[in-house]
């Protein structure tokens, strides 16, 4: 194929650009892939390395993936590659035997990691000067630091280590699969309350500047309130890090851990050391953005705003969070954007694109949004996006049979399972998560937007998909992103949504096309934000995780043309529409939606108002409500049209029968075509028939 050839030139491209010394610059250099979703970049870069490997090019890698699972399976297919590969788990993430987390102490290590607590020599392993050794109790048997003992040149890891402490001493390059700059956002709230009172943990031989910092402090705090720049302030870039300064000194000296201490006394050490540093060091982000406006000459600060939340104030402080790794780095994401790698001081080398088409026939819903709250508020909504489902898995198991994924937010899914009777009252959420990717409901397996949806394969033979909604993050949240990313950037000020009288806030509508399979032009009105940098943000957040869980079926090397219905009108680039169709055009009829029911449960159901009541009491509460429904469409001649129905001709069998039971009348039945004996399957579902007889032979 073209596109493999045009993957291999591009990926060895871009390893021959990041092995290139070129001129000192700031940043991580990096590479980036936009190869399509299902492309097989992943796969392609293993095999690359694996060739490199066998070169005797020696290379140690760190592979980071969205999730462990898909690091795992990344780290097997290494191994099969001839690569010497591993699979890095996490301190907390279970042991492959099951018998609880990788580091016994593992709650207690990745909270002292992120106070900055050397981790190792705290609570694994030290020498003291004299050469006694301290050892935790669980050292010799530590599942965590068993698995570095494997001399693993490349190593699988998740996403979320490249912004935490590198647990792999030895990297010469990073390959990044999927989306990851989320990991680099700080979004931290500081009590109004707690920031303009008295620091108790400050020595007395401060008092005077402590004063001077409170009188700053509620100062800054009412110019928050009052809507006015802290900026304005009569407080120079030198007064706001001296207050930075002030604030760390009240800071405790670190805690004594040692390895061979008690999980007691380590708890209590690491409590209060917790308190105090949590207190600290958000205070010390305040005046430490204050003095980066400074230094910038700025009059306003973006990065701090005001938010209230059971009428309490905060300031939030919005910031990023520095790149630990200076490795050079390749990124594998259909969806990367070099604005924003750049804004992580990523130095982008080059952009390598490679498009392939999906092989899909697409479907999408032109008239509704489908919000995340009207799906949630409107039980009847999800009732017939129950009923369309189940036509879809009737569909593929007369078809294909290769399996129906639906794709909505995590809040939605759940919805829908607690609709069918699900409890999950006192679960964790991870158990939640679990128990619903692994149980199919209606028929159908159910994913969720976000890295669930990022780079698994676990629904590549699926032949239909169906995404109901999208993800839509409040404007505030996506604002906030922005500010983290790009606030207080000199000569470019984010273009922020300004607040009605109520506070509420209104994205702008613009016409944004559809790309349409036979190339007409057709748009629709969506919501976009104003400013393009945070446009960009919400593309990454909407658009683009609605086509990633679409690309979960693998289109673009699909043997055979698959099918995509879009429950949401908003134009999702790369996937080419067939057919822009209504909510009314795609909701099936009570009696279309009954027989789905009744054929998919049970094989086949009567088409009278007994038989509708008692095979899809969903659709037919009632023997009444059945009866009235039939007398209101006695023109629909629904015998006809049932058996020229696309989805039943051929495939459902139509009979007359009249069953054994007392004053039982004839009755039209619709059956699943088996092959089999009809009138047998007839009688395992009605009981004893005085009569059968097939339509056709009428």
């Amino acid at each position: 194929m073209d596109a493999d050839k045009d993957l291999r030139v591009a990926l060895e491209g871009a390893d021959t650009i990041l092995a290139l010394p070129g001129e000192v610059r700031q940043g991580v250099a990096t590479v980036a892939c936009r190869a399509s979703p299902g492309a097989g970049k992943s796969r392609l870069a293993r095999l690359l390395l694996a060739e490199k490997d066998r070169r005797g090019e020696e290379c140690r890698v760190s592979f980071h993936l969205p999730t462990l699972a898909l690091a795992e399976e990344a780290a097997a297919e290494a191994v099969d590659l001839g690569l010497r590969a591993q699979a890095i788990r996490g301190r907390s993430a279970p042991r492959p035997d099951g018998a609880g987390p990788m580091c016994a102490k593992s709650d207690l290590v990745e909270r002292a990691s992120r106070l900055g607590v050397a981790v190792r020599n705290s609570f694994c392993r030290r020498v003291e000067e004299d050469g006694t050794e301290r050892s935790c109790p669980h050292f010799d048997q530590c599942a965590y630091l068993t698995q570095f003992q494997a001399g693993a040149t490349h190593n699988f890891l998740a996403t979320s280590y490249l912004s935490l402490p590198d647990p792999v001493e030895d990297c010469d390059l990073r390959i990044v699969d999927e989306t990851f700059w989320q990991h680099f956002l700080s979004n931290r709230d500081v009590s109004v309350a707690s920031f303009a009172e008295p620091r108790t943990f400050l020595p007395a031989s401060a008092a005077g500047d402590h004063a001077d910092l409170l009188d700053a402090a509620r100062k800054v705090v009412a110019a928050l309130i009052a809507g006015t720049s802290p900026l304005s302030l009569p407080f120079s870039r030198a007064d706001y890090l001296a207050f930075v300064d002030l604030e760390w000194r009240g800071k405790a000296s670190d805690p004594w851990f040692t390895p061979d201490q008690s999980g007691v006394l380590q708890e209590k050490l690491l409590k209060q050391a917790e308190m105090n540093h949590r207190q600290v060091s958000r205070f010390a982000a305040i005046w430490q953005v204050l003095a980066d406006a400074k230094e910038a000459g700025l009059d306003a600060t973006e990065r701090l705003r005001l938010t209230s939340n059971d009428e309490k104030h905060f300031i939030r402080v919005l910031r990023r969070k520095p790149v630990r790794h200076q490795q050079p780095m390749l990124v594998l994401d259909a969806d990367a954007d070099e604005e924003i790698l750049s804004a992580l001081d990523c130095d982008i080398r080059g952009i390598h694109d490679v498009t392939l088409r999906p092989n899909a026939i697409v479907v999408q819903l032109h008239d509704r949004r489908m919000t995340n709250g009207s799906l949630l508020r409107k039980p009847g909504l999800r009732e017939t996006w129950r009923q369309i489902i189940t036509r879809e898995v009737l569909t593929d198991q007369l078809g294909r049979n290769g399996g129906v994924l639906v794709g909505a937010t995590r809040k939605v899914v759940r919805a829908f399972f607690e609709d069918a009777g699900h409890c999950f009252d006192g679960m964790p959420e991870d158990a939640v998560s679990d128990y619903m990717l692994d149980t199919k409901l209606h028929g159908a397996h159910w994913l969720w937007f976000g890295a669930r949806a990022l780079g698994s394969n676990r629904y590549k033979e699926c032949s239909s998909v169906i995404v109901i909604g999208r993800e839509e993050l409040p404007a505030a949240a996506l604002e906030d992103q922005a500010r983290a990313l790009w606030g207080d950037t000199l000569g470019e000020p984010l273009n922020l949504l300004a607040s009605d009288v109520l506070g509420n806030t209104r994205m702008p509508e613009v016409a944004v096309p559809y790309e349409m399979t036979d190339g007409s032009a057709k748009a629709v009105f969506v919501p976009c934000h104003p400013d393009r940098r945070i446009r960009r943000l919400q593309l990454q957040s909407r658009e683009l995780a609605t086509r990633q869980l679409i690309e979960r079926l693998r289109l673009a090397r699909a043997p055979y043309p698959k099918r995509v219905l879009i429950g949401c009108n908003i134009p999702i680039p790369g996937i080419p529409v067939d057919e822009l169709v209504s909510w009314q055009e795609i909701s099936p009829t009570r009696l279309e939606a009954a027989m789905n029911d009744g054929l998919l449960s049970k094989g086949g159901i009567r088409l009278s108002a007994t038989g509708l009541a008692e095979g899809a009491p969903k659709i037919f509460p009632s023997t009444e409500a059945a009866r009235t429904y039939l007398k209101r469409n006695r023109s629909l001649g629904f015998k006809s049209w049932a058996m020229n129905h696309p989805l039943y001709c051929g495939q459902v069998r139509f009979a007359d029968i009249r069953r054994s039971a007392p004053h039982a009348r004839k009755e039209i039945v619709a059956l699943l075509a088996s092959g089999g004996d009809e009138a047998k399957a007839a009688t395992s579902l009605w009981g004893e028939l005085k009569s059968f007889a097939p339509l056709e032979q009428q």
